[in-house]
């Protein structure tokens, strides 16, 4: 089965996209996050509607949403200059295709329109991620919050 990587359109089904989210998030922080919080998630958590200006989707051929990343200017005030990566998710039974780096190099080819680097935040204990993104070639830095008994660090990567 074939997948592409496009940008998010003003008229995509915004709903399948947070559900995507919410299905993503239960499944990759399993273990993670106290299950009960993830229980307790609905759709209404994520608004992909008020970023689709600065997202990536993969779909299959037939149009099933399957993968999504959003990216645009740092949230983090002492990484203003940077671009950041804001979220990565790929359903479950997509993983492992090779649609992650896909997504991540669509956002970070936009990124390097205007940055020189980029980042992203990855929980401490997320090692797959940890993994994925030190092959994409994104490197730990110093910068770490401690966030409701989950620790953060950020990897950076050079857009040059």
């Amino acid at each position: 089965m074939r997948m592409r990587i496009r940008p998010a359109r003003k008229t995509d089904d915004f709903q399948a996209i947070a559900q995507l989210y919410l299905t993503t998030w239960r499944a990759t922080y399993a273990g993670l996050f106290d299950q009960t919080f993830l229980d307790g998630l609905t759709t209404a958590v994520w608004h992909p509607d008020q970023q689709w200006r600065r997202m990536f989707l993969a779909e299959t051929d037939a149009g099933e949403l399957v993968g999504v990343c959003t990216y645009g200017p740092s949230r983090t005030p002492e990484l203003a200059d940077w671009g950041e990566v804001y979220a990565i998710y790929i359903l479950p039974a997509y993983q492992h295709r090779g649609l992650g780096p896909r997504l991540l190099t669509a956002a970070l080819d936009q990124l390097k329109r205007r940055y020189r680097t980029a980042y992203l935040w990855v929980l401490r204990d997320n090692v797959s991620a940890v993994h994925f993104y030190l092959e994409q070639g994104f490197v730990l830095t110093q910068t770490v919050r401690d966030d409701h008994d989950c620790i953060e660090q950020v990897y950076c990567t050079q857009l040059i």
